[in-house]
C-alpha cells in the first residue's frame, strides 16, 4: 500500500513540476475530536508548504501531531513519515489528509479499493476493539463489531450506531457518539485502516455529518441540566412532588460520572456498621481522633468532635471486634481530610452546614434509593481515599444500577429525557428569575426550554477540561499538558460557566483532586485489579519499594506517586485478585494486558522489569508487609487498616499513575441547594447539586463522598425546585 501511495505522490509531483507553478490542494480526514484538514502546496515538483488544522483535537496530545507533522512532511518531501507518539489517531488523520491532498492533483476519487473482507483492531476505552469490514467494488457493504470490552452502559450507543451509520453514509466521515468518543474513534479507525489496506483514500470519502433540524421549543415545571447522579436524583424527587420535568443531557446516555464511579456511597449508621467485623488497625485511628484538641477544628465543628470523642470512648470500652461508625465521625473526617492549603498559603475547609447536611442525610438517602429499587449489597466498603469503611455498594458494578433504576423511574413518572443536547445558556425574566435554558443538539438543532418553576444545574465538574483545570489550579505545582482523566467526556464545566453568566458565585476552584490509582495510558480508573477496600491496596514504586500508607487521602497518594516517579504498581496475590472480581475478572485483565501475572514473586519482579537491587527491595518489602499485617502495625508508613497478606500464588501487578479525577470547587450553594451570588443572596429559580458545586469537600474529597453528595443534594434540589 505504501508503494502505491508513493507512486501516486510521485505522479502528482511530476504533473505539478511540468506545470512549473505553485498549487495548493486540501483534503480532510476524521481525527480524534473532529475533522482534521491538511493543505499541501507544491511548486516545481517540491512541497513548499504544509498546513494542518484540527481545532477539535485535544490540546497537548492531538495538537502535537497538528503542530509537528507538517514540518516532518515538508522535511521528508513525503507524507510517508512516522506518527507522533501518544496521538496516533490524530497523526493518522493528518497523514491520510496529506496523502489525499496530493492524490487530488491527479483526480483520484479514493474509491478504487480492492473488494474483500478485512479485520482490523484499534484501542477502545477499555481494551482493543476488533471490527470486520466487508468492502465491495467501491462500496462499504458491512461493518461488524467482532470483539470488544467496552462498558455497555457507556459505549452501547456507539457500538450499535456507528457501524450502521458508516454503511448508510458509505463513509467514515460520520458523527461520533457524544459521550463515547474513544469507542467511536476506535471503530472509525478500524474501518479507515481496512479501506487504506484495500487501496482506498479515506480522506476522499464524502462528508456525511448530521445537519441541524427544525428548532425545538418545549416547557416543564423544572428543567434539570445534566443526567448524572445528582441530575437523576433531582428529576425523580421533583417528579415525586408532582412537577413536570425535562432532563437535559449532552452525551448519548444518562449516568455521567456516576456511571463511571466505583458505586460506593458513604453513609454512616452505627447499628448498620456494627453488623460487620472490625479490621486490624482501625482502633488506632479512633484513638488518634479521641486525643484531638477541639480547638484544632473550626468552631462550627467542635460540638460534633466532642460528641465523637464520647462515642469513641464508649466503643473502646466495649466490643471492639465489631466495626464502628457514626455521623459525627463521617463529619469530622470529611472536615479533616478536606482541609488543604493552596500555593498562595490560603487554607480551605468544608462549609459545616453543607457537610453536616450531607452526612446527616446520607443514610436517609440510601434508604430512599433502596425504596426506589436500588439493591444494596450486604457489605461495607472503603474506596480509595475513603479514610473509613462506610461505603454502601449497589449490586451492579460501577454506578450502573443508579442509572438503570432512576432512568426507568423518570420515564415511568412522565419525565422527558433529551439526550445529545448540550445546554449553553440560562435565560431569565426581567426580575432576574431564571426561567429556562438554551441548548443545541449534537446535529446543531437549536433547543429552547422554558421552566415554569426552576432550573437545576447538575452538570458535573470540569476534570475533562484540562485548560480550565490548569487555569484555576492553585494547589498542584503543575498539571502538565497530556494529563489524563478518569472522567466522562461531558465533564467540561458547562454549568459553572452558565451560572456565572447570571451572577453565581464560586468557591474552591483552585483545588483539583488527582486519582493516584488510574490507568497509566487511558486515565481510566477501572482497569487492572482494584480491591474494594484500601486495606488490600499494596503499592510499590519503580525501585521495588513500598512508598506510602495505602489508606491515605487521595491527594497524599498522588503526591507520593509523583515523588516516586509517577508510575507505580499495585500488588496482589490470588486472594486479593479474587476480591477484585467486584469490578473485573483477573483473567480478563491479564489477557488485556492491564495486569501482570506470575507464578512466583520472583517471576513477578522480573516481569515488572525490576533490576537486581529493585527485585531484592521488592521481595523484602512484601515479606515486611506480610509481617505488618500479622502485627497490625506499619512502622514504615502507619497504614491505618490491614486485611490480607500477599502469600498465595499466582501473584499480580497492576501499573498505575495519577489522573485528574474530581474538581473540588464550583458554584456556591446553601443547604437548600439554591445557587448563591457573591453577596450571599439566592438567585431566584436556580438550584445546583453534585460536582458542579463547591464548599463541601474543600480541598480534597473522601472516596465515596461524591455519590453521597450527588444524591443527597440532588434530591434536595429537585424537591425545592418543584415547590
Amino acid at each position: 500500500m505504501k508503494k502505491t501511495i508513493g507512486i501516486l505522490v510521485c505522479i502528482a509531483l511530476a504533473a505539478l513540476m511540468s506545470l512549473g507553478m505553485a498549487e495548493t490542494f486540501t483534503a480532510s480526514a476524521p481525527g480524534f475530536g473532529g475533522e482534521v484538514s491538511v493543505s499541501v502546496t507544491v511548486e516545481n515538483g517540491t512541497i513548499t508548504g504544509v498546513d494542518a488544522q484540527g481545532p477539535m483535537e485535544t490540546q497537548g496530545v492531538g495538537s502535537n501531531a497538528i503542530e509537528q507533522l507538517p514540518e516532518a512532511i515538508l522535511a521528508a518531501q513525503s507524507a510517508e513519515v512516522d506518527t507522533v507518539a501518544g496521538c496516533t489517531v490524530t497523526s493518522n488523520a493528518v497523514l491520510a489528509a496529506a496523502k489525499a491532498a496530493l492524490a487530488l492533483s491527479q483526480g483520484e476519487d479514493g474509491n478504487g479499493w480492492t473488494a474483500g473482507t478485512y479485520e482490523k483492531t484499534a484501542m477502545g476505552r477499555n481494551a482493543n476493539i476488533t471490527v470486520e469490514v466487508v468492502l465491495g467494488e467501491g462500496s462499504i457493504d458491512s461493518v461488524t463489531i467482532k470483539e470488544h470490552a467496552e462498558t455497555p452502559s457507556v459505549a452501547g450507543v456507539a457500538l450499535s450506531r456507528l457501524p450502521q451509520s458508516i454503511v448508510e453514509a458509505q463513509s467514515t466521515k460520520v458523527d461520533t457518539v457524544t459521550g463515547a468518543t474513544v469507542t467511536s474513534n476506535a471503530i472509525l479507525a478500524c474501518v479507515n485502516a481496512a479501506i487504506t489496506e484495500a487501496g482506498g483514500m479515506t480522506a476522499q470519502l464524502p462528508e456525511a455529518y448530521a445537519k441541524p433540524g427544525e428548532d425545538i421549543e418545549d416547557s416543564a415545571d423544572v428543567i434539570v441540566v445534566g443526567a448524572g447522579g445528582a441530575g437523576m436524583a433531582a428529576a425523580v424527587s421533583a417528579l415525586e412532588k408532582g412537577a413536570s420535568v425535562i432532563l437535559v443531557e449532552k452525551t448519548s446516555m444518562i449516568g455521567g460520572n456516576t456511571l463511571l464511579c466505583g458505586g460506593a456511597m458513604n453513609a454512616a449508621d452505627s447499628e448498620w456498621a456494627a453488623q460487620f467485623e472490625a479490621q486490624v488497625g482501625e482502633t488506632g485511628t479512633l484513638e488518634g481522633l479521641a486525643a484531638m484538641d477541639e480547638s484544632a477544628v473550626p468552631e462550627a465543628y467542635r460540638q460534633d468532635l466532642a460528641v465523637l470523642k464520647g462515642q469513641i470512648e464508649a466503643y473502646l470500652a466495649g466490643d471492639t471486634t465489631k466495626h464502628f461508625d457514626s455521623v459525627e465521625l463521617h463529619t469530622i473526617q470529611t472536615l479533616i481530610h478536606g482541609q488543604r492549603t493552596s500555593l498562595k498559603g490560603e487554607t480551605i475547609s468544608g462549609n459545616y452546614e453543607l457537610v453536616s447536611t450531607m452526612t446527616s442525610k446520607a443514610m436517609e438517602t440510601v434508604n430512599w434509593l433502596g425504596e426506589l429499587g436500588v439493591n444494596w449489597q450486604d457489605k461495607v466498603t472503603q474506596p480509595v481515599g475513603g479514610m473509613w469503611r462506610r461505603g454502601h455498594n449497589p449490586s451492579m458494578i460501577h454506578g450502573e444500577e443508579y442509572a438503570a433504576v432512576l432512568g426507568k423511574l423518570i420515564e415511568e413518572k412522565g419525565g422527558k429525557i433529551l439526550l445529545e443536547t448540550r445546554a449553553s445558556e440560562l435565560t431569565a425574566d426581567e426580575t432576574g428569575k431564571v426561567n429556562g435554558v438554551l441548548a443545541v443538539k449534537s446535529d446543531g438543532t437549536k433547543v429552547t426550554l422554558h421552566a415554569a418553576k426552576a432550573v437545576v444545574l447538575t452538570t458535573g465538574g470540569y476534570a475533562n477540561n484540562l485548560a480550565m483545570v490548569q487555569e484555576t489550579n492553585e494547589y498542584w505545582p503543575s498539571i502538565p499538558d497530556g494529563t489524563g482523566t478518569t472522567n466522562a467526556s461531558g465533564m467540561t464545566g458547562d454549568g459553572i460557566v452558565m451560572a456565572k453568566a447570571v451572577g453565581a458565585a464560586t468557591n474552591g476552584m483552585e483545588f483539583t483532586q488527582l486519582m493516584a490509582v488510574s490507568d497509566p495510558e487511558s486515565g481510566d480508573l477501572f482497569t487492572g485489579l482494584l480491591p474494594q477496600s484500601t486495606a488490600d491496596y499494596i503499592m510499590f514504586n519503580s525501585n521495588g519499594e513500598r512508598f506510602v500508607n495505602e489508606c491515605a487521602a487521595r491527594d497524599a497518594l498522588a503526591i507520593a506517586a509523583f515523588d516516586n516517579g509517577g508510575l507505580f504498581y499495585m500488588i496482589a496475590d490470588i486472594n486479593i485478585a479474587e476480591d477484585a472480581r467486584w469490578l473485573s475478572d483477573w483473567e480478563t485483565e491479564v489477557e488485556r494486558g492491564n495486569a501482570i501475572m506470575a507464578d512466583t514473586l520472583e517471576e513477578l519482579a522480573d516481569k515488572i522489569g525490576y533490576s537486581e537491587e529493585a527485585k531484592k527491595n521488592f521481595l523484602e518489602g512484601i515479606e515486611k508487609y506480610n509481617q505488618y499485617v500479622e502485627e497490625g502495625h506499619d512502622p514504615d508508613f502507619e497504614k491505618s487498616s490491614f486485611n490480607m497478606k500477599v502469600v498465595e500464588a499466582p501473584f499480580f501487578a497492576t501499573p498505575r499513575k495519577p489522573a485528574l479525577h474530581h474538581t473540588m470547587g464550583g458554584l456556591t450553594i446553601d443547604t437548600g441547594a439554591h445557587v448563591m451570588t457573591e453577596s450571599g443572596e439566592a438567585i431566584p429559580g436556580l438550584y445546583a447539586a453534585g460536582e458542579v458545586c463547591g464548599g463541601i469537600h474543600a480541598g480534597n474529597r473522601l472516596g465515596g463522598n461524591a455519590v453521597a453528595d450527588a444524591f443527597v443534594f440532588g434530591r434536595i434540589a429537585g424537591e425545592n425546585a418543584a415547590e
